[in-house]
């Protein structure tokens, strides 16, 4: 009986270090996902800014802007959802579900537009 107590003891001993551990890689993961977003977003701000100043090349800018910014909206998601680990009710995904593709959209319709 005590063997088999010591043996259940060290599973749950196991099990606790594999959870800290797959913590730890998930905020690091985490951190990478935001750092990401924050630059694509930096990004997408900046050339709406130069789009603003250079006239002959705003539509590129433009729709590259909209590329970013659904890519920030992409990585949002995953964030929000924990990589797909987690459902999230969709009406507090909404936003997200709605600007995303139609940052795609507007994108097309600026390279197309040029």
């Amino acid at each position: 009986m005590a063997r088999i107590k010591e043996h259940i003891e060290d599973l749950v001993e196991k099990l606790e270090q594999k959870e800290e551990l797959e913590a730890e890689k998930h905020k690091k993961v985490d951190g990478i996902i935001l750092l990401l977003r924050n630059s694509i977003v930096l990004a997408a701000a900046v050339l709406f800014m130069i789009s603003l100043i250079l006239k002959n090349h705003s539509s590129i800018l433009r729709s590259i802007a909209y590329f970013c910014g659904t890519g920030a909206y992409f990585l949002e998601i995953l964030l929000l959802t924990d990589c797909f680990s987690k459902r999230i009710p969709h009406r507090e995904m909404f936003m997200a579900y709605c600007f995303g593709p139609l940052y795609i959209l507007l994108g097309i319709s600026y390279l197309i537009g040029h």
